[in-house]
Parts: structure tokens; C-alpha cells; sequence
């Protein structure tokens, strides 16, 4: 399937201080110049400096490309304003070291500006500011914020940690970015800000609830994808899994081996969920046998060792010693992605191992071997946690207290995720209603959970070709930029929302998330898209909040959306 084939290519790119307010505001003409923007932040301890300012006429691109993280051109923007600010903090010293980084804004025109921000994450160990990401935002009329979480890298790169780089990416860099564009923000069009959202999936997941847990006030709505909130954990797992196909040769999967099982379990599992229709609705509750591909032929099947191998991919990683959890293993469907961390040479050897021989150990690339790892990095893992980057504080109540408000979380997972496991996604929305003392009911007053059957990591489908398009944080500028992975596939959308429905809360779960801040209407579905080759529409179909879901009617195409209700 296409969506399949452009999700590799983008995996391949990709991987492999307190709160503070502004002050009054004084009217402030909009003027797109350095001068605009210097001297406004006074903050104890920070330095900003104004490095780059450019203004970008409607219908206009722009692009960083020294940009490692992000360097992929985005067009189709309206009339903007483009600023790029570093910061210096030493307001956390002694007991932290300096923080430095950069952060970007874009700012749409004051007859475009809705009084909104809305901040960006990232996406696996990547720095750079997110541009592509922020440009989503400004056809709604945010101000967009993202910071590039004090280093400039690739995704899979992770040999830029340092004890202060470290700290920025865990949360200082996005906090900070998020404190101090406020104020420039509020300084440039001179009147305060209304709402403040934030939309991140993967790494950005994991910074929005980060932030939430650090400021439950900061956002009034956050829509967090697929988030690597237990990096702790799930790095460790990865490194783990990895020592299972290195350690014999017998159980290598080859990437053959896992279109092959992946096939099989779409064959298997699609009639369980009542309906075949090439969708894995329910892939937790299908019965999988696969001895059925189980042989001798590794040319047509798995061998036994290899069969052992995928069971284990699977399954939950435990401590051995203990029992106690580690990390939640794949679900079935996810075998198109797990190139990602197991299908090549340098993978397993290299990025595989890049957290504990980087974050933990500070080691160089050739200080920590696939042999060296044993369990007890985990619990290395666990109680080093670098840059306190994990997000595990589940009851945020005590803040929410102080204030007696909490914004709007939604949540969703592929449940197709070869990169995250949404089981992980799953333990953290029941790890909240447990440590609030709540009830669903009341949880979902302000937190929600959707799972998206067949969806990817973040955005596209595999062999399924399910409905995954809901104008998430990063699909909509991604499906602009498929020129830029060079294998001839055109410029689709207009760079926000989804093709044909523009900012429509029934498809677009951003307009969804800001109608339930604003207007109090809770998100009980959205629809999802999926695309033919030529990016017509191939099927709809609703993605229903947790723990409904989409059934069929019965008759009707079973490629519409209204042929399905949630239940």
C-alpha cells in the first residue's frame, strides 16, 4: 500500500524555572523586525537574543536547512512572521547546569491572529526547531512556538548528550520556550493571549505530558499522539529486543520475514473483529497461531527460532529477577515498523544501544556493545532517568487545585504502532484514573483516549490501508512535504487539517480539541481518512473515545463512515 511505503521512508528520516507571566501589555505595532522582539523578555537569570527575523508573504515556504531535525521545506504558509530566539537560563544553577537553546515562532498577521498560541513537540532524540509542525497551526490563526530542545540532530542521533543538553531535552527547553515566547508573543501584538494549546506525537507526546505534570496550567488544551512517556523504560526494551536477535543468528527476523508474519496476522485477525474488510480492529483480542507460518524455510516462513523471537517482541519485558514490568512489548499488527529498531546491521548494533551508551554511561560509540547489555540497565535506567524526562507523575491534581481548572487532554495511538506500543499508551491513561482516585466518567471530563486500528507511528497506515488522516500533529505538513523523500509522490492538502474537510471538528481532531476548551462540546469521535494511490479518498471510517468501538451497521459501504457508530 502506499501509506505503507511512504511510512518507512519517513521513519527513515526521522530515526533511526517556574511558571511566570507576562506583565501588562502595551500596544505594539506589528512590525516583522529585530527590533520588534529586543528587550522584551526581563527574566531572572535568561539571556534572549533575536537571531533571525523574516517575513513570509502569503502563500510563501520557508525552510532551515541547517536544520538537522527538520530541514524539510514547508509551503502553502499564509503571511507570516518568522523569529528565532535563543535563550541562556542559569537560574536553575548550582544544582543544574546552564541551559541554552533556541526556539521559533511563527506569527501569523493581526487580522489572521486568533489571540491563541499553540506550542509544538518533537520527534525521537531530533533537535531543531519544528517549523513544519508549527506552519499546521497558523491556518487555524495561532501563534506556533517550538524549541529545539538545546541541540541540532538528526532523530537517531543521540551522541549530542551532555549533562546540560540533556536536561533541555528531558523539559527544560520546551518549558522555557513556552515561558518566554508568551511574552513575545503578547509584546508583539500587544494584547494578552486567550488560550494556549500544544500538539506533539512521539517525543512531542511525551514533552506535552511532561509539561502538563510540570505546569498542569500552562495548557488549556493538549492533543498528545502515540507519547514515549516512559523513556526509562522503553529504551532499555529496545536495547533488550535487540540482544535476542544479535545474541543468535537462528532467531534474526530479516525484514522479509516480517511482511511475511505481518501478512498472516491481517489473514488471522481481520475476520475476528466480525467484519473482513483488510482492518485489525481489535488486534488485543485476536487469538494468533503462528505455527501456521512456523518452517524450516526461512524464504517463506519463520523458524522456530525466529517464531521465539517475535513471541518475545510481543510479550511485556520483566525484570527477571523480580518480575515487576519494564516495558509493554508490540501488539499484533505492528510488524511492518519493526524495521525501525531490528532491520539492519546498524540499527541493531548502533541506534539500538545509543540510550544506554550515551544517556546512561557517557560512553563513546565504541564504550558499549550489544554484549554488554544485561537487565540491570533498566534499573540503571530507572534511577539515573536522564534529563528527568520521563513522564510518570499521573495525578496532577495537586497543582489543578491551586487554580481549581484543568485543560483538555485527548490522546490517541495506532494501534498498528511499530515504534511505540499504544499498550503503553493504554497503561498510561489507566495509570491517571488509578493515581486521581477518579472514575472513566470523570477522567473524561478533561482526558480522553482514542485508538486508531491500522494506524502507524504518528500518521499512515500499512498493508491495512485503515483511516488514519485526523489532522494530527505532524499529518497534515507531511503530507506536503512527500515531494522531499524523492521517490516522485506530489504535494497533497493544503498544509493544515484534512484535504476536503478544512478545519471541520467532525474530521479535523485539532478543531475538535479546541471546540471542547471552548465551547465545552466533549470529542466522542472523529473521522478518520484513508487515501487511493492518487490521493482521492479510498474509506472513511469513526475513531471512537476509548473504550467504545467503531461497529458496523451491517449494510451500507463499508468503506463510509455512516455505515459505523461507536459503542
Amino acid at each position: 500500500m502506499l501509506t505503507m511505503f511512504v511510512s518507512g521512508l519517513l521513519l527513515a528520516l526521522l530515526l533511526p524555572t517556574g511558571h511566570v507571566e507576562a506583565g501588562p501589555v502595551a500596544r505594539q505595532a506589528l512590525r516583522c523586525t529585530t527590533s520588534s522582539f529586543t528587550n522584551v523578555v526581563v527574566l531572572p537569570g535568561v539571556t534572549v537574543t533575536i537571531e533571525k527575523v523574516t517575513s513570509i508573504s502569503e502563500g510563501g515556504s520557508y525552510q532551515e536547512s541547517a536544520n538537522l531535525g527538520f530541514p524539510q521545506k514547508i509551503d502553502k504558509l499564509p503571511a507570516l512572521c518568522a523569529v528565532t530566539v535563543r535563550v541562556t537560563n542559569t537560574s536553575d544553577a548550582p544544582s543544574k547546569p546552564q541551559s541554552s537553546y533556541r526556539f521559533g515562532l511563527f506569527l501569523p498577521t493581526a487580522s489572521k491572529y486568533n489571540s491563541r498560541i499553540l506550542t509544538v513537540g518533537s520527534a525521537a532524540f531530533a533537535g531543531g526547531i519544528n517549523w513544519p509542525s508549527m506552519s499546521e497551526g497558523t491556518h487555524y490563526g495561532f501563534a506556533a512556538i517550538s524549541t529545539d530542545n538545546g541541540h541540532n540532530s538528526a532523530g537517531s542521533d543521540m551522541s549530542w548528550a551532555t549533562p546540560a543538553s540533556l536536561w533541555d531535552w528531558g523539559y527544560r527547553a520546551l518549558h522555557g520556550s513556552v515561558v518566554a515566547g508568551r511574552v513575545l508573543i503578547e509584546h508583539y501584538y500587544g494584547k494578552p493571549i486567550l488560550r494556549s494549546y500544544y500538539a506533539g506525537c512521539s517525543t512531542g507526546g511525551r514533552q506535552g505530558l511532561r509539561e502538563i505534570q510540570y505546569d498542569a496550567n500552562t495548557f488549556d488544551g493538549a492533543l498528545i499522539g502515540a507519547p514515549a512517556w516512559d523513556t526509562v523504560h522503553l529504551m532499555p526494551w529496545i536495547s533488550k529486543m535487540a540482544v535476542y536477535q544479535l545474541q543468535s543468528s537462528s532467531g534474526r527476523l530479516s525484514t522479509n520475514q516480517m511482511s511475511i508474519l505481518a501478512a498472516e496476522v491481517v489473514k488471522q485477525c481481520d475476520p475476528q473483529d466480525g467484519i473482513v474488510d483488510n482492518v485489525v480492529s481489535q488486534p488485543s483480542t485476536c487469538k494468533f497461531d503462528i505455527s501456521t507460518i512456523t518452517c524450516n524455510d526461512p524464504s517463506r516462513c519463520l523458524t522456530a527460532a525466529q517464531a521465539q523471537t517475535a513471541m518475545r517482541i510481543y510479550a511485556d519485558y520483566k525484570h527477571p529477577s523480580s518480575g515487576r514490568l519494564i516495558s509493554n512489548g508490540f501488539t499484533l499488527t505492528s510488524e511492518d515498523q519493526w524495521y525501525v529498531y531490528y532491520g539492519d546491521d546498524a540499527t541493531l548494533t548502533d541506534f539500538d544501544f545509543a540510550f544506554p551508551r550515551y544517556f546512561l554511561y557517557n560512553l563513546s560509540s565504541t564504550n558499549f556493545a550489544w554484549q554488554n547489555y544485561t537487565d540491570s540497565v533498566a534499573l540503571d535506567s530507572e534511577r539515573i532517568n536522564p534529563g528527568a524526562a520521563t513522564a510518570n507523575k499521573f495525578d496532577v491534581s495537586p497543582q489543578v487545585q491551586e487554580t481549581k481548572t484543568l485543560g483538555k487532554i485527548i490522546m490517541y495511538h495506532g494501534l498498528a504502532d511499530g515504534v511505540l506500543s499504544p499498550k503503553t499508551s493504554q497503561l498510561y491513561y489507566n495509570s491517571t484514573i488509578q493515581a486521581m482516585g477518579s472514575s472513566l466518567a470523570d477522567t473524561q471530563k478533561w482526558f480522553r483516549y482514542f485508538e486508531i486500528p491500522g494506524m502507524q507511528h504518528c500518521m499512515f497506515s500499512n498493508r491495512q490501508n485503515a483511516p488514519w488522516d485526523i489532522a494530527a500533529p505532524g499529518q497534515p505538513s507531511w503530507l506536503r512535504m512527500l515531494p522531499s523523500l524523492g521517490v516522485g509522490l506530489p504535494a497533497v492538502g493544503d498544509g493544515w487539517s484534512v484535504p476536503g474537510h478544512l478545519n471541520d471538528s467532525d474530521y479535523d481532531i485539532l478543531a475538535a480539541l479546541i471546540k471542547w476548551v471552548e465551547e465545552d462540546k466533549p470529542v466522542e469521535r472523529v473521522i478518520g481518512t484513508a487515501f487511493n494511490s492518487d490521493f482521492s479518498v479510498y474509506r472513511t471510517r469513526p475513531i471512537c473515545v476509548w473504550p467504545k468501538k467503531a461497529v458496523y451497521s451491517g449494510s451500507g459501504n463499508v468503506n463510509n463512515a455512516s455505515t459505523w457508530r461507536c459503542q
